[in-house]
């Protein structure tokens, strides 16, 4: 079997994009990946994910959605396809956006404000206006920032992984990590299912919610949680197609509702829910969707889009977290095996950062720091651990 510089496993977008940075550094990258690319089962195989610098307090997240958001609109240039689409980010609030309710709104408003970008706030009648859809008796104020939007996220990993291709990384599907040879501290080899051995000079496991499968020692530091997503089919989709509707959080730090505006290849308007989620095992529970959740769904949609009160459910599946219990990012070289690193962590919010997170893995390959990386090395958190993300309803802020 041939040597790679680098070894990646797992071809979602934390490894896809990794083997990207790698190849475009000159290393001779091999990829595997379970099942095809991209994996139906992947957290990031789906139609869509949000793109939103509105990140409450937290002004590093700003920034690096602030950048990722420049590189995808490059990558559409480079790919000639509209992964991004840039429709806009519309906040709803219940109440006025500087009530202490709305503590996520209020900071996101204000940090785009500091920033110098000018978004919209509206009030009911500007909401009425501009988003007819939306039920202006529950939902008095709103924030629209046009500087965001969605990404086809299942699209982007493809494109991504035909582009590592033209870059000379060897994508091997079908191929299940299971186990490492380790020599006197120092990785040497990746050992598959399928009876396989990598050889590699270096591996970097970006392995969503199987990373902690793989490597146990991170077991009490993340959790795999699964989050529904629902498509409903509007008998009349004319308020849903941007200008009016775009991706919309509706008081989620205290919900956890949230959608897209209407998709034409589906032909739906899809919702999901961040929130605690229900915890899964990837490979042993079922990832169907409860009629509790169907039911809290419905609540939902009649309270805050009337309109598709009555629409059909035509599709759902569960979405899978990997969690760290404070909600950052895990990029960084094992403390103990020498030549094995970890990109993992996303918490929900690694597709948005994709442009991102690739340069960020390459660099901790190559022993360097990146702008980034700070908060997101190895570290050691606990049961009293807090998750930060304001935008999440997480009860009492554990998960």
């Amino acid at each position: 079997m041939k040597k790679y510089d680098v070894l990646v496993v797992g071809g979602g977008i934390y490894g896809i994009t990794t083997a990207v940075a790698l190849a475009q550094r000159k290393y001779n990258v091999g990829l595997i990946n379970p099942d095809t690319i991209p994996h139906h089962l992947a957290a990031s195989t789906d139609v869509t994910k949000a793109v939103r610098m509105e990140y409450g307090s937290d002004r590093e997240y700003f920034r690096m959605v602030e950048i990722a958001i420049e590189k995808w609109l490059e990558w559409n240039d480079l790919f000639n396809e509209k992964l991004y689409h840039e429709v806009g980010f519309l906040m709803l609030c219940k109440d006025k956006i500087e009530s202490d309710k709305h503590t996520f709104e209020k900071h996101s408003y204000k940090n785009l404000l500091d920033a110098g970008y000018s978004p919209d706030r509206l009030d009911v009648e500007g909401i009425k206006t501009r988003f007819p859809a939306v039920n202006t008796s529950e939902y008095i104020d709103a924030s629209f920032n046009p500087k965001a939007g969605y990404v086809e996220s299942g699209l982007a990993v493809q494109k991504l992984a035909d582009y590592a291709r033209s870059l000379g990384v060897a994508i091997h599907e079908g191929r299940t990590a299971n186990g490492f040879e380790i020599t006197n501290g120092v990785l040497q080899a990746v050992k598959t299912k399928e009876g396989e051995t990598f050889q590699c000079g270096h591996a970097v496991v970006a392995a969503g919610a199987h990373t902690p499968l793989l490597l146990p020692e991170l077991q009490p530091f993340m959790k795999t949680t699964g989050h529904p997503v629902f498509w409903l089919r509007p008998g009349d989709y004319t308020n849903f197609v941007p200008p009016k509707f775009s991706v919309f959080t509706a008081d989620i730090s205290n919900s956890g509702w949230y959608g897209f505006p209407f998709l034409h290849k589906q032909g739906v308007v899809k919702i999901a829910k961040h929130s605690n989620g229900t915890p899964v095992h990837p490979d042993k529970d079922d990832r169907q969707i409860t009629d509790a959740e169907v039911t809290d769904m419905r609540s939902f949609v009649k309270m805050t889009f009337p309109e598709l009160s009555q629409a059909p459910l035509v599709y759902t599946r569960r979405c899978l977290y990997i969690d760290t219990l404070d909600g950052h990012f895990w990029i960084d070289n094992h403390p103990e095996i020498k030549g094995l690193s970890v990109s993992t962590g996303g918490s929900g919010h690694g597709l948005k950062m994709g442009p991102l997170l690739g340069e960020m893995t390459a660099d901790i390959v190559e022993g360097k720091s990146h702008e980034f990386s700070k908060r997101h090395r190895w570290r050691n958190l606990s049961s009293t651990t807090h998750q930060v993300e304001e935008a999440r309803y997480v009860i009492n802020r554990k998960l």
